[in-house]
């Protein structure tokens, strides 16, 4: 069966109002992306990666200075030792597909140590490596880094004083910077006010960047920026005021080119500040106007993702959904919650996430306590209000829907709650004493199926059962030692949960030359990124030093016995590595259980500009046509407010126009899900369940 989607609005004994179908939606095409690390003696540790779009019966070959060394089958693990490696060879790893040996990317020398080092050059003194994004700027099939640097005088938003320029720089992971952006006079340095989208916006193979700038922001060519509502601004102008917030000027909002920094567009930024005071507490004005997030979420037709852009969240509310198509930036959608009390107003987190929490084949924007759906418009809210910290995942099994962990600050009642990302139904939540700063979840512990979560409190499962007393850290999470559950990385320590405490897998410690490797954002000690950037599906740790000359990518060296696709070929991934740098950094989490191996998922995608040879990406069968009127089998999934299956069961439909006859006796409000023959999958929300 194909996984498309389609999304139908329908209520028992009603007409069906609206259809659309959803595309496979478009994603990055990476090489293999293979490494070689010497572990010990002449062992080299070797780990590729596989893609989203492999044949399953895909197996390597790998050779070491072109003389084969081993075969890897199909469903193994792609990694291997290289008992009699060193670290002058020269390795290379070939795909299998239907018996052909496919062509090797570049060969790859073993590096001496498990990291690799990006050499940075700062912009001035007290400048620090911060943030950190990645893309495929160039298309060469590898990405690449894109970092911000922070000054050492950059502020909160309730701290007045005029802070140094904030710089974007683009880097390779083989040490080249393509480009620097110098974001200018008016852009105040500090988490809350920068935060920058890296993707393929218009489907081109190499990624853009965007993000807010102003007059006097050069691009990566060190040119200031000159087309479209930049054309005639002063450049010169210092619009800050003697308290070094900037509260006038102009706005814009900017893509850049990836491979050169080279400004492509430039609009006004929407929504403007006007009403400075018109986005919460009015005696705070400077703080609350200038609380930006972002995101990268693919909202239209699947081939291609949209930059989403935030201003406000403790009160007023406002996100723009933009396009870019190669020629210009076009608003797909402005959603505005103005009036206290209502829809998103005051619901926002320092942060925010992506995910397809309907099944329609479109993601959806989720804060900290609502949700927008993919076309803009309002999806629920839980009325807990402002948080510091949320994760969005599959937590919970044989539960169909994507779930949403949340601690708030504003709702002392609500300190930690676990809801549906979809319904915004609240599964459990318990009371604070006062602002919860910070919470995480992960799939922690394997005596306890799904998640396990936990704030200012006792771990808790996916049922509200507290079952440990102690808690890990509350900062990251990383995939790391080579089973299916998380690790904890918390600044620059990775440990393992024990059930009664944590042990250290992994500390990266000092770099050689006197270098010390440092995290980044104070307490919320997080990495610059954490993705799954080469090798096996293991994620990668990128950190600066103390000295912010190098960024140092670390990697795992330990086997895994899993095979498993890149999880940038994760759809939620994918846009949880884009948004991670928005704020209080978050981690990023994937889209199914990954303990539950039996139901990790085909992802729905097509790679841009894949060499299929290469590649094995599999080619899918064409839809067979249907006859308006005509029956066809199809598979029904009753689904309840809370995501919990209800029931399955068979009917025949006319997928033109299907109308499935609901179960005898079923109450209450839920969906379902509609499987065909030779049809995707589509949707029906707001469905009641009537005897």
């Amino acid at each position: 069966m194909m996984n498309r989607y389609f999304r139908i609005a329908f209520l028992v004994g009603a007409a069906i109002t609206t259809q659309s179908w959803g595309l496979t939606r478009s994603m990055e095409w990476l090489d293999r992306g293979l490494v070689a690390v010497n572990t010990s003696g002449a062992k080299v540790f070797l780990s590729w990666r596989v893609l989203g779009t492999d044949l399953s019966p895909t197996s390597f070959n790998l050779y070491r200075d072109g003389t084969k060394i081993a075969s890897i089958a199909a469903g193994a693990a792609t990694n291997y030792v290289d008992a009699s490696g060193n670290t002058s060879a020269k390795y290379t790893v070939r795909a299998v597909i239907d018996g052909v040996e496919q062509p090797a990317d570049a060969a790859v020398t073993a590096r001496s140590k498990p990291w690799l080092s990006i050499p940075l050059s700062k912009p001035g003194t007290g400048y620090m490596a911060n943030d950190g994004s990645t893309g495929d700027l160039n298309g060469d099939g590898k990405l690449e880094i894109v970092l911000k640097w922070d000054p050492s005088d950059s502020k909160d938003n309730s701290q007045s004083g005029n802070t140094g320029n904030v710089y974007l720089d683009g880097y390779t992971l083989a040490g080249k910077r393509l480009w620097r952006i110098n974001l200018g006079q008016n852009i105040r340095a500090g988490a809350h006010y920068t935060q920058f989208q890296v993707a393929d916006y218009d489907g081109d193979g190499k990624a853009e960047v965007m993000c807010k700038t102003a007059p006097g922001t050069k691009d990566g060519t060190g040119i200031y920026l000159s087309k479209g509502s930049a054309a005639s601004d002063n450049d010169a102008t210092d619009y800050a005021n003697s308290s070094g917030f900037i509260t006038s000027g102009p706005e814009y909002l900017t893509v850049f080119n990836g491979a050169t920094g080279k400004e492509m567009a430039t609009v006004n930024y929407v929504p403007g500040r006007d009403p400075a005071n018109g986005w919460g507490k009015s005696s705070e004005s400077t703080n609350r106007v200038d609380r930006f997030l972002a995101a990268t979420a693919w909202l239209g037709n699947g081939a291609k993702p949209s930059a989403v852009f935030q201003r406000g969240y403790y009160g007023r509310m406002a996100i723009t959904a933009w396009d870019w198509d190669g020629a210009a930036l076009k608003q797909r959608w402005y959603y505005n919650a103005a009036s206290s009390g209502k829809e998103c107003y005051g619901q926002g987190n320092h942060n925010l996430t992506v995910g397809d929490v309907d099944f329609d084949g479109y993601d959806e924007i989720v804060q900290g306590a609502c949700a927008i759906d993919h076309n803009g418009k309002f999806m629920y809210r839980t009325g807990f209000g402002h948080g510091d910290a949320m994760h969005l995942g599959k937590m919970i099994p044989n539960n169909d829907t994507l779930m949403v962990w949340a601690v708030h600050e504003s709702d002392n009642t609500h300190g930690e709650e676990l809801h549906n990302a979809l319904t915004g139904h609240v599964y459990w939540y318990n009371a604070s004493s006062g602002d919860n700063g910070r919470g995480m979840a992960g799939d922690i512990d394997s005596n306890y199926t799904g998640y396990e979560m936990w704030s200012f409190g006792p771990v808790s499962n996916v049922s509200g059962k507290q079952i440990y007393s102690s808690r890990p850290s509350i900062n990251f999470r990383i995939y790391w030692d080579g089973d299916l559950y998380d690790e904890i990385l918390d600044g620059t320590t990775i440990t393992k949960w024990t059930g009664s405490g944590t042990k250290s897998i992994m500390t990266f410690g000092s770099y050689p030359a006197g270098d010390v490797v440092v995290s980044n954002n104070t307490t919320k000690a997080t990495p610059t990124l954490v993705a799954d950037l080469f090798g096996d599906w293991r994620e990668e740790a990128v950190f600066g030093t103390t000295n912010a000359d190098s960024l140092i990518v670390f990697t795992t060296t330990t086997p895994t016995t899993f095979r498993l696709y890149t999880l940038m070929h994760d759809p939620v991934y994918r846009s949880a590595v884009a948004w991670q740098n928005s704020a209080y950094n978050q981690p990023p989490h994937l889209g199914f259980l990954l303990s539950d191996k039996a139901k990790w998922p085909k992802p729905n995608i097509t790679l841009v500009n894949a060499p299929a040879a290469a590649t094995g990406v599999e080619k899918r069968p064409a839809e067979a046509p249907y006859i308006a009127g005509a029956t066809v089998r199809a598979r029904i999934t009753w689904i309840d407010v809370r995501g919990v299956v209800i029931a399955e069961e068979e009917q025949m439909l006319d997928p033109q126009a299907p109308r499935p006859t609901l179960p005898a006796g079923f109450r209450g409000v839920g969906f379902a899900r509609v499987s065909m023959e030779g049809r995707p999958c589509l949707t029906i929300r707001s469905l009641q369940f009537r005897p």
